[in-house]
């Protein structure tokens, strides 16, 4: 049976539609021949939702340009039991992680600074990532709007 080993709560705003779960090497540690950062950003604002390169996986929410989503961050011993029925949208990759060491990061680079160590370097990984409902709406005036959405980004080692 699978373990959850750590989980990261952060929260970030959303600009331009999305965010990024980035290692913290960023494009510096990215082996030679994996897609650039701007080709995939390119591909997320026209298809998928969730894409994944090296060192970064771009998430695009359909919900506003601007709001704050609440975002965890899960290491696993192995692929975690699918609870597929509490999300509203679950996709899984591969992602190759240089540094071994996560964070969630928006597209004008910044970042709460809570880090997901996965506890080994310059290796594959697989990636499921779900979103559903935030628990309630709430609108500020000056301030992005709150509650809109929830995300979840498990990982786990690719071999298994």
């Amino acid at each position: 049976m699978p373990r959850l080993l750590e989980r990261i709560l952060d929260r970030i705003t959303i600009r331009a539609f999305s965010f990024m779960v980035m290692d913290l090497d960023g494009a510096n540690g990215q082996p030679e021949g994996a897609e650039d950062l701007w080709d995939l950003a390119n591909r997320a604002s026209m298809t998928d939702w969730f894409l994944t390169t090296a060192n970064v996986a771009i998430i695009t929410s359909q919900a506003d340009s601007w709001h704050t989503v609440d975002v965890t961050l899960e290491l696993w011993d192995g692929r975690p039991l699918a609870d597929d029925a509490q999300w509203a949208r679950t996709e899984t990759a591969q992602i190759y992680s240089s540094s071994g060491k996560l964070q969630v990061v928006g597209t004008e680079g910044h970042s709460s600074g809570n880090v997901l160590d996965l506890r080994g370097r310059a290796c594959h990984w697989s990636v499921s990532a779900g979103v559903r409902p935030g628990s309630s709406a709430r609108y500020h005036e000056e301030r992005p709007p709150e509650g809109l959405e929830t995300y979840r980004v498990q990982f786990w080692p690719a071999d298994l």
